[in-house]
């Protein structure tokens, strides 16, 4: 009868309509890009997974964005809470994990067991604090280092062992004082470190057990030479002693740590000499 027919249309009209409605919430799915941002979480996430000896970097403001733009190797990880910072550090290119880093699951994500370094760059003295010591439980060989902006502090990182503190008012007031008494020496100093043009760095360059290097003075190892100007500016003994400018006739050991001065190729070259690698 009539009625069975209306009821027949109201079923297939709510029919249509209810498939409209789903189509359209799955097309703006698709269109607002949601389903492109998860597959890129993902693959963001089976990269991470595969780093090891990577750098973990927490913090992306002023400061964590000019330690991310000096580190200048792949194999950095971003870790921040703020979303725009977040974007941000995905914009320039970096790797990113989204969240707080005072939680352990976070950092166990962004791979902190593997990791060779963690830099804290939020400046909050606490979280700072918390962070290093999850991060010396999770991976105790990992080496640690924190900025903070309160002097008094430094002793509390210490015993948590973070050995390398950044104190920007430290820093900036020696620079001040620098360009006044010392501005040749700033500028050279600059000069080696940021204008790509010269390409100089600093490098750490260990001597392995059975490199050609052990058992001979600085003076007939060549180094300088065989590396096209490299520099050893200091060396670190296995024993913890320092030695600035060191003398000709040091004689060179297994687990000296030398400091280099050079170009990228002398670099290379020098680590092929200390049997290291780069």
């Amino acid at each position: 009868g009539q009625g069975g027919q209306l009821l027949t249309i109201v079923i297939i009209l709510s029919t249509l309509l209810v498939g409209s409605y789903a189509i359209g919430n799955i097309s703006a799915f698709l269109i607002g890009g949601e389903i492109a941002a998860i597959l890129k979480d993902k693959k963001m996430e089976r990269n991470i997974e595969r780093l090891q000896n990577h750098a973990i970097l927490i913090g992306y403001g002023a400061v964590g964005r000019e330690a991310a733009r000096t580190w200048q190797e792949k194999g950095l990880i971003v870790i921040e809470k703020d979303p725009d910072l977040v974007h941000r550090a995905q914009k320039d290119g970096y790797m990113t994990v989204a969240g707080d880093a005072t939680d352990e699951e976070l950092l166990i994500s962004a791979g902190i067991k593997r990791a060779k370094g963690l830099m804290i760059a939020i400046g909050y003295v606490a979280d700072t604090v918390l962070i290093s010591l999850t991060a010396r439980e999770l991976n105790p060989e990992i080496n640690l280092s924190a900025r903070i902006d309160d002097a008094h502090a430094v002793s509390k990182l210490r015993r948590v062992g973070v050995k390398n503190i950044v104190l920007p008012s430290q820093i900036g007031g020696r620079r001040l004082v620098g360009f006044l008494k010392q501005p040749r020496i700033v500028d050279f100093l600059d000069m080696v470190m940021e204008q790509e043009e010269l390409s100089l760095k600093l490098e750490e360059v260990v001597i392995e057990s059975g490199a050609g290097l052990v058992g001979k003075h600085l003076s007939e190892s060549n180094i300088r030479e065989a590396s096209g100007g490299a520099l050893v500016m200091s060396i670190f003994q296995p024993d913890g002693k320092h030695l600035v400018a060191p003398p000709p006739d040091y004689l060179l050991q297994a687990e000296d740590i030398l400091i280099v001065l050079g170009t990228d190729d002398s670099l290379r070259k020098v680590c092929e000499l200390a049997e290291c690698c780069r």
